[in-house]
């Protein structure tokens, strides 16, 4: 009789490990990693499960040097030997940073799964417990090798490059946007389609410096980039609108950035379609990529600023940033 695989969860907090506090009128960390494995039926029957409490903190108060150190330790693991799988609980809000920050940072075959939930754990529908059972599935799935970091979530199964949480509240909040969702599981079926997401690597950087997000919208002026270079910000993404485009205020900001040697990402703040260089007008795409921008291709700008400080700490320079965007 073979032995069971062996699958590491390692606690971080979010949602799931969250229950109403009558003092505060909100939900709060409150249960530990152990207590919530503990509350899985059948999860035994998946493999050895062993639990590390990492964090138990909401996940809008991640910062990079987490994700620094929850990298290096997941590297331990996957070189150790000592594990065939590893499921990461994290709150939704941030948890597509962190697992694409993960895929670009740790190269390993092993499946490392991230879950969460929307709902607390005290809720009469709390779908934490499922959402821990599918990803423990997931995580010693043998077609889940070679995979890459995935998102497990209401019986979903995402690649880390490619989701987004797209809804506040709703438990199949997340959602993958070119190609779609890679496959499924059902009761502990886990099934895969044909789907495939492109993967980059970068070797784990000691720091990581700063990078801001830049939002386009109706009348913007070039304040908040200017503000954005001033408190030392080594590279910038824009959240373009359309395929990526900017008015000229910005426009200008971008380029005086470009000339000091600030490199500039291009992103869109709509969810599908990429951004690409399109329009040649002052702010168009193509006046942006004739200055100097990088285009984020298919990331949305969250994720093109994970990728950008990752690069960036790695010491890459401007064409090789621009060969890990495109």
């Amino acid at each position: 009789m073979s032995p069971q695989p062996r699958v590491r969860v390692l606690a971080t907090g979010g949602t799931i490990a969250m229950r109403f506090d009558p003092a505060t009128g909100g939900s709060v960390p409150a249960l530990t990693g152990a207590e919530l494995t503990a509350a899985v039926p059948g999860l035994q029957l998946i493999g050895q499960i062993e639990v590390e409490e990492i964090a138990n903190i909401p996940s809008e108060h991640m910062k990079p040097d987490f994700w620094l150190h929850l990298a290096r330790h997941v590297q331990e693991l996957a070189a150790s030997g000592d594990v065939d799988g590893i499921v990461i609980l994290h709150g939704t809000d941030i948890m597509e940073e962190t697992a694409f920050f993960l895929d670009v940072t740790v190269p390993t075959p092993m499946p490392i799964v991230f879950t969460g939930a929307m709902r607390s754990a005290n809720e009469p529908k709390a779908d934490g417990p499922a959402n821990i059972f599918d990803a423990a599935a997931v995580a010693v799935s043998p077609d889940a090798r070679e995979r890459g970091v995935l998102i497990v979530m209401h019986g979903d199964i995402h690649s880390a490059r490619r989701v987004t949480k797209i809804d506040t509240s709703a438990v199949d909040a997340f959602e993958s946007v070119m190609p779609p969702d890679l496959g499924t599981v059902r009761s502990g079926l886990v099934e895969f389609s044909a789907a495939w997401s492109p993967r980059v690597h970068v070797p784990l950087p000691e720091q990581l410096p700063r990078v801001d997000i830049i939002t386009m919208y109706a009348g913007v002026d070039d304040f908040a980039l200017r503000a954005a270079l001033d408190r030392g910000a080594a590279g910038l993404v824009v959240a373009g609108v359309g395929a990526g485009n900017v008015n000229p205020a910005l426009f200008h900001g971008i380029t005086d950035a470009l000339a000091t040697g600030v490199p500039v990402v291009i992103s869109s703040r709509v969810p599908y379609g990429g951004a690409q260089p399109l329009y040649s007008y002052a702010g168009g795409g193509m006046a942006l990529r004739r200055a100097g921008a990088i285009f984020a291709r298919d990331l949305n700008p969250q994720k093109a600023r994970v990728l950008l400080m990752v690069g960036l700490g790695a010491g890459y320079d401007r064409s090789e940033l621009e060969g890990l965007f495109g």
